[in-house]
């Protein structure tokens, strides 16, 4: 079997040139919507298979990173995954977080002002990226099997949440 070499996180001036990156299109929010917004302070502690993650808790706002995908991918994560974060930024301070779909409309209408692509996910090789491996429970539906999530088993097992299915709209039911 062959070893996977283990990417290395982005070098400290990789992520002063991140946070300039990000602190440039908040200027350029600010430019095309007549408003001044306020620098969003930026972490490099993001994990797993997210290469970048708007934070909002009570009144504090963050934006995290991932410092592995973004060395694994540079560029792309550079001018996609800084403006993805930061439209969502824009998107909380105009209209309120909580009031509109995480991908919805603003959200798009403002990645096009930004100069990005609206897509909601990216898809990327994870291999030589560390990333948590979780347990999963399969359930099954009308159609299909599927594999929860720990944290999903335990919401169902709680009777805090059901789940459908994508396709076939069934509950999902422990296998």
């Amino acid at each position: 079997m062959e070893e996977i070499e283990q990417i290395e996180p982005i070098t400290e001036q990789q992520q002063a040139e991140v946070i300039n990156a990000t602190d440039r299109c908040i200027a350029l929010a600010s430019k095309r919507y007549g408003r001044d917004f306020a620098p969003v302070p930026v972490n490099f502690d993001l994990r797993g298979k997210c290469a970048g993650m708007y934070q909002v808790s009570r009144k504090h706002r963050r934006i995290r990173y991932n410092p592995w995908l973004f060395a694994k991918y540079y560029q792309d994560s550079l001018s996609d995954t800084v403006i993805h974060e930061v439209a969502h930024y824009i998107v909380d301070c105009l209209y309120g977080f909580q009031r509109v779909k995480p991908h919805g409309p603003e959200w798009k209408s403002i990645m096009v002002d930004l100069g990005g692509i609206p897509r909601a996910t990216g898809n990327y090789d994870l291999s030589g990226i560390p990333v948590r491996q979780y347990q999963r429970f399969a359930y099954v539906c009308g159609c299909r099997t599927h594999q929860l999530t720990i944290m999903r088993h335990r919401k169902i097992q709680r009777g805090r949440a059901n789940y459908l299915c994508q396709f076939c709209h069934g509950a999902l039911k422990p296998e």
